[in-house]
């Protein structure tokens, strides 16, 4: 993918490696705003693990919307920069959201999920990505039912194991979806998740000659992963840049992975 166009698009190459979500997930700066209140009479689930990894363990009844929150919490990476259960701990830069989260309104957490929040000059400091063309209204209204519920723990919720001693291509597979990669770039990172305020209309494609032409060193795709795209521009999704939450071994087995595809 040469020429002048496609340069353009490789600044918006890998805009979800996420996330915020991943990603999915809540701003990397919301310390500051007022205390709301929230509630929601639903069904209630109460779940008992069984079996060798959690025998007998009980987990707290939540709603079913609750549980579809914790699930989009992971699924979208927002774990990986705020923690388990929203506990932080990962970046200084990242708040903790069992406290902090109580203390917004409805509106104010699902203006952040939409439009992203954070410094986005600094590569080394997370930004909380724009999820508003990714995340439908109902995943954004579980997502916030579940921080206000103060983030309880949830059954068979947990985000995809790294292997290990089988390579970088197969640790990098796994970091693709653990980190809600594969949200933005779809399975085998052929793209296809629409971005109609961009100028290419569409969240660009990690695999292919074009992607390979312009990105043919494993540096200049580093790069991108660490210093993200089009950060702060809501309503266009961006790519936040993970300097800052991914070490250089993880960034290198992305790479691995990414060149086992087309």
């Amino acid at each position: 993918m040469a020429g002048g166009e496609r340069s353009r698009k490789g600044v918006r190459l890998l805009p979800a490696l996420l996330f915020a979500a991943v990603a999915g997930c809540v701003a990397a700066a919301l310390v500051g705003y007022a205390a709301g209140h929230y509630t929601a009479r639903t069904t209630t689930l109460t779940s008992t693990v069984s079996g060798p990894a959690g025998a007998g363990v009980s987990y707290p009844p939540v709603s079913q919307q609750v549980a579809a929150g914790a699930h989009t919490f992971v699924q979208f990476a927002c774990v990986e920069c705020h923690g388990v259960q929203g506990r932080g701990g990962v970046d200084p830069a990242v708040p903790a959201l069992q406290t902090v989260g109580r203390s917004l309104t409805v509106a104010q957490l699902k203006h952040i999920i939409d439009h992203g929040l954070g410094e986005s000059a600094n590569p080394r400091q997370p930004y909380m990505p724009v999820w508003g063309e990714v995340l439908s209204r109902t995943q954004v209204s579980n997502l916030v039912a579940y921080i206000r519920a103060g983030l309880p723990p949830v059954a068979d919720n947990q985000p995809v194991p790294v292997p290990k001693g089988q390579g970088a291509a197969v640790a990098g597979a796994a970091l693709y979806v653990r980190y809600g990669c594969v949200n933005c770039h779809g399975p085998n990172g052929l793209g296809g998740v629409p971005n109609p305020l961009s100028p290419d209309k569409t969240i660009p494609v990690l695999s292919g000659q074009g992607f390979r032409q312009e990105f043919d060193t494993d540096a200049k795709i580093a790069a991108v992963i660490r210093s993200g795209s089009v950060i702060g521009r809501a309503p266009i999704v961006s790519m936040p840049h993970w300097g800052g939450i991914l070490s250089a071994k993880q960034i290198g087995e992305l790479i691995a992975y990414l060149k086992t595809l087309r």
